[in-house]
């Protein structure tokens, strides 16, 4: 009996044994093997979905936008302070980002680096009443070998936390890829430092998302896949964001000033992104909302884009605001903004922002080429009573200032009333004899249109007795007489 007893003891052990290193086999912090079910429960909870809010949603069937939040990609918690790592082109042109985390959440965020060459991108939790959240751990792409299992984590097409399983297929460094940019479909260049080519599959969602070894430890950010071509899908390594986080010092990204400058740049030029696909959308539809305001006959594709001209209209405008906000002295938003006031028959509210642009840049160069812009939109538009209404208004507030007279004078000329043309620049050269463009443009009117060489000529030699003259002046014009 007392032989049995040690047996059973020893098998005991034995087993206790086993028992210690099969649970010992799964330990992430001794970088063992982990089985497919620990490597999600070991990190859900450091991995997000990134989403972003979109007053733009089309609604196939009821023919309305609304306001909603679409998921845009994935990402992973790296820092706990709330610092997340994603692809740049899952934020880029978004301005309200939020995370999602494992347990349901949504928490405001904001992109606080970007390196677009790897196409990385840096987000911070904001608002938010946890201390800490929990983070993500990194082994060393460096050491990859072909053939190793692999798993992707990640939310294609909205499918949260969707792993799949694969093996390294290849490793690749300096890798070139083109991409269509998702605004103006003009190709995009990326030289990757290191990519990662896999068989584990991935889809939109994807993107920015983690690729796990079978130690549960992240070696790559999944980021881009070959649709058509069968199963060539690329993560870049994670050496590279390690880098990325090593350089820019997180610890004081708050103060520092490069990094303030740089994240004032990414606010900017996402705004202005926005700004410009919108705009261009709605000029390119406006012929729509002109048609809804004269149509007898209800046509309920033509209320529907006019529908959506609306709201392009107010997202254009939000986002060309914006701009001007973050960057108040730069002219070209100001002229763009313009440029769209006119296209869109906003006149009013195109000669009140004019009357704003004059009195914050003082500078007649700024000031002539946002007239000039402004007089060509009106043209183009052909909106010649409202552009003769609005510098006659100018002329009015200020008789002094000779660029209300030179555009009159063009926009004269694009009705073909040459005579009115040439008063308004004889009014201009009244005002500013040493203003050399109302003399030309007068030359130019006898050339092409009176064919009086002679009279054409003699203003040009005036110039030149006046030394206003410039070297392109009479090969612009074609006077190549002598």
């Amino acid at each position: 009996m007392e032989r049995e007893i040690k047996f059973l003891i020893s098998v005991i052990i034995i087993l206790f044994s086993l028992l210690r290193i099969s649970y010992a086999q799964y330990d992430l912090i001794n970088g063992d093997e982990f089985t497919v079910e620990q490597i999600i429960d070991s990190n859900k909870s450091s991995l997000i979905s990134v989403w972003y809010f979109s007053s733009a949603y089309s609604d196939y069937y009821s023919y309305s936008d609304k306001d909603t939040i679409i998921l845009s990609g994935s990402g992973i918690i790296f820092d706990k302070r709330g610092l997340a790592a994603t692809n740049f082109h899952v934020v880029s042109g978004k301005d309200s980002i939020f995370i999602k985390t494992s347990n349901g959440t949504f928490y405001n965020a904001e992109l606080i680096y970007v390196e677009d060459k790897n196409d990385l991108a840096i987000l911070k939790i904001i608002d938010s009443s946890e201390s800490e959240f929990s983070t993500i751990q990194f082994d060393d792409s460096d050491n990859l070998k072909q053939g190793q299992v692999v798993y992707a984590v990640g939310s294609p097409l909205g499918f949260e936390y969707t792993i799949s399983e694969g093996i390294i297929a290849a490793i690749r460094d300096n890798e070139n890829v083109k991409f269509n940019d998702p605004y103006d479909y003009s190709i995009v260049e990326r030289t990757f430092d290191r990519v990662i080519q896999m068989t584990a599959a991935i889809s939109p969602g994807n993107s920015g998302g983690a690729l796990f070894n079978n130690k549960g430890k992240v070696i790559g950010i999944t980021t881009y896949t070959y649709g058509y071509y069968g199963n060539l899908n690329f993560a870049i390594g994670i050496n590279v964001l390690k880098k990325l986080i090593e350089k820019i010092n997180l610890a004081d990204i708050d103060s520092n000033e490069e990094y303030k400058i740089k994240k004032i740049n990414i606010l900017f030029n996402t705004n202005f992104k926005n700004a410009e696909n919108y705009a261009s959308k709605l000029i390119y539809n406006w012929t729509y909302t002109r048609q809804a305001d004269t149509m007898k006959t209800i046509d309920s594709f033509v209320i529907k884009q006019d529908s959506i001209n609306k709201i392009n209209f107010s997202r254009a405008e939000y986002h060309y605001k914006k701009c001007m906000e973050i960057k108040p002295d730069t002219f070209d938003i100001y002229q763009n903004l313009l440029r769209l006031y006119v296209n869109t028959d906003n006149f009013h509210k195109a000669e009140n922002l004019y009357m704003e642009i004059r009195e914050k840049f003082d500078s007649d160069s700024l000031i002539n080429t946002l007239s000039s812009s402004l007089a060509h939109a009106y043209i183009t538009s052909k909106s010649y009573d409202k552009a003769l209404q609005f510098y006659n208004k100018m002329i009015k507030n200020d008789p002094n200032d000779i660029i209300p007279y030179i555009q009159l004078g063009i926009v004269y000329e694009n009705m073909n009333k040459y005579d009115s043309a040439i008063i308004q620049y004889q009014k201009a050269i009244k005002i500013d004899s040493m203003a050399t463009e109302p003399y030309v443009k007068i030359a130019k009117i006898n050339y092409e249109i009176y064919k009086d060489y002679k009279k054409s000529k003699k203003i040009l030699l005036k110039l030149l007795e006046r030394e206003l003259y410039t070297d392109n002046i009479i090969y612009d014009f074609d006077v190549h007489y002598y």
